[in-house]
């Protein structure tokens, strides 16, 4: 064998080892390619999923406005305020009302008087009460003076009876008398006052307790602090009496 030709050979042969080992060298790197690919393609993927988890979010807003109620707002506020104007005007109207029916609760309750029989207005009639001394000994009985004075130009009639003009007496909390207890007839004085002139009653008090259910039973006051008031249906400027018993 020539020189030429062995040379030519080895070419031949280290020509298809280097084609043989590109093959090897190509099918290696080509799986890694297809890898790398798919490794891209989930990249993609994953950063296309944080796009999907936030496509909820999107809809949060039009969930905001999905109330279509906000979109009606002006119509919504203009209304509100008519409501709440009329809601003003007839609490401001109440209170208008209120007093005007507190006025007429007062002084409305009773017509103003146009002849004597007429009932003075409540507004019209002063009362005071008054005790003849502050310490009574043992055996004296108190004694109380309840005046009466009409205010209006107008001759009136007021009622100065037991019951209209109660003195009471308590102790305490202890209710130990009062002229409204177990009165006979209707407990009515009618008598008319006219303007200026006091009409005065006295009542004398025997130191004995009453009863509201006119028990049958006499029992004494004992000695110690007592206070005498007057309850009546006119304008009470009646100071309350504080007086003791021995």
């Amino acid at each position: 064998m020539s020189p030429e030709t062995y040379w030519k050979r080895r070419v031949f042969v280290l020509a298809g080892l280097l084609v043989v080992v590109a093959l090897i060298v190509y099918a290696c790197s080509r799986p890694s390619s297809d890898e790398g690919q798919r490794a891209a393609d989930s990249g993609a993927a994953t950063e296309e999923t944080p796009d999907e988890s936030a496509s909820p979010s999107i809809p949060a807003s039009p969930s905001a406005s999905d109330a279509p109620s906000a979109s009606p707002a002006p119509g919504g506020e203009e209304g509100g305020g008519d409501s709440g104007g009329d809601s003003g005007g007839g609490s401001g109207g109440g209170s208008d009302d209120g007093d005007e029916n507190r006025g007429a609760g007062k002084d409305g309750a009773i017509p103003a008087p146009e002849q004597p029989e007429d009932l003075c207005r409540p507004d019209d009639v002063v009362t005071t009460l008054s005790a003849d001394r502050e310490d009574y000994s043992s055996g004296v009985e108190p004694r109380f003076d309840i005046t009466v004075v009409n205010t209006d130009d107008q001759t009136c009639t007021v009622d100065v009876g037991p019951k209209a003009m109660e003195l009471r007496i308590t102790s305490g909390e202890d209710r130990v008398f009062s002229t409204a207890d177990c009165v006979r007839g209707d407990g009515t004085d009618k008598e008319q006052l006219r303007r200026g002139v006091p009409h005065t009653v006295t009542v004398e008090w025997d130191r004995e307790r009453s009863w509201e259910d006119c028990r049958d039973s006499d029992v004494n006051a004992r000695a110690g602090t007592y206070v005498a008031s007057l309850k009546s249906d006119y304008d009470n400027e009646a100071e309350d009496q504080v007086f003791r018993l021995n």
